[in-house]
């Protein structure tokens, strides 16, 4: 045995820690403590203080990344950035949207390659970048599929298309949807029409399409929220002088006087009375037909006592067999029985003769003065 009390205490320390670890793995900190105060005597009794919780820190959420801004994008309501987008979406006519379509140079040689991730002033040089900055929504530009949402269209009907209108594929890929600017119809039977689009592989360009015409295609007709109409153009005024001139070009009363047709134009107006005498006030080709002359768009009602050169005596009722408008010219008598005037009349062409027409008693015939005449 040891000599010495502290070497006992020692001794008696290994012995109970060599107990312990074959009793089967190492005693924790805390037993070892507990066993050297019950072999010493001398040892004070202390309380070992309880460890102070380590506080579990608060999860933070991380955010999912932002979905790409490509041509995957399917949410069905617009996000912040689509809002912003549509705030900053101005006004824009027909009329102006296509003088932007064509600052891209379409079918040129200075025409904008197509890429869905360049830009060119701002926009994405794809199919919808390009119907975005014509436009002039926000930069970079809606994707395909949110220009056919309801933030920033609507649909309508393939026959209701105008000038400025979209047309639109919003189904599938970014390889497969597509958005074109509708110009204006190809032919007569509407089989086809121009249109500005900005297409793969090649760029701008504008040319005949007829996406939306077959049976269950996938593409629709649209029009932009914040189109409009162009103004109408400020009506030209005709004087009475010119109105007469110009019933002179077609030779009236000789041999090279232009023959009667309802079907058939001479310098774009139709050849028979209405068609005359819209060419001789200078209204758009065709030319209206009689009984819209007769309306408020072109004329209005007047006494047949007041009627001066360049007015118009209508017969309005009837069918197209029997409705009549001559041009006033000048009275043929001083009891103002009969007057010169000038018309396109069935089975002859262009005259110039005297008539009666409205100063008979029941006659259908009503004098007026056209709008434009100054």
């Amino acid at each position: 045995m040891p000599s010495n009390r502290s070497s006992w205490i020692t001794a008696g320390n290994l012995a109970l820690i060599t107990v312990l670890a074959c009793g089967g793995g190492l005693a924790p900190a805390a037993s070892a403590q507990a066993a050297s105060t019950l072999t010493d005597p001398l040892a004070k009794a202390t309380t070992t203080p309880a460890p102070t919780p380590t506080p579990t820190p608060t999860p933070t959420t991380t955010p999912p990344p932002a979905a790409p801004e490509d041509e995957t994008e399917t949410s069905a309501e617009p996000d912040e950035e689509e809002a912003q987008t549509l705030a900053a979406a101005a006004p824009v006519t027909r009329s102006q949207m296509i003088a932007r379509a064509k600052t891209w140079k379409p079918g040129t040689a200075q025409r904008v390659p197509y890429s869905q991730t360049k830009k060119h002033g701002g926009y994405r040089t794809d199919c919808s970048g390009y119907a975005s900055m014509a436009l002039g929504l926000g930069k970079p530009g809606q994707i395909t599929v949110g220009l056919a949402k309801s933030a920033y269209t609507r649909p309508i009907k393939m026959s209701q298309l105008l000038r400025g209108d979209l047309v639109i594929d919003a189904i599938g890929s970014n390889t497969t949807r597509h958005v074109v600017i509708f110009d204006r119809w190809a032919n007569s039977g509407r089989t086809s029409y121009w249109a500005y689009e900005q297409r793969g592989g090649y760029g701008t360009d504008y040319r005949t399409r007829n996406y939306g015409l077959a049976a269950k295609s996938e593409y629709k007709a649209y029009r932009a929220l914040n189109i409009r109409e162009d103004a109408p153009p400020a009506p030209t005024t005709v004087t009475r002088a010119q109105v007469i001139a110009r019933a002179k070009t077609w030779k009236p009363a000789t041999a090279q006087r232009v023959p009667y047709s309802q079907t058939k134009k001479h310098g774009g107006y139709r050849t028979d009375g209405s068609g005359y005498v819209s060419m001789t006030l200078g209204l758009a080709k065709p030319g209206p037909i009689t009984t819209a002359l007769a309306t408020s768009a072109h004329t209005r009602p007047i006494k047949m006592t007041d009627l001066l050169q360049g007015d118009l005596v209508i017969d309005p009722i009837g069918g197209n067999t029997a409705r009549q408008v001559v041009i006033f010219d000048r009275w043929a008598d001083a009891g103002r029985t009969s007057y010169w005037a000038y018309q396109q009349r069935s089975g002859y062409g262009t005259d110039h003769r005297v008539v009666k027409h409205g100063l008979t008693t029941g006659t259908q015939f009503r004098a007026y003065r056209p709008v434009r005449i100054r």
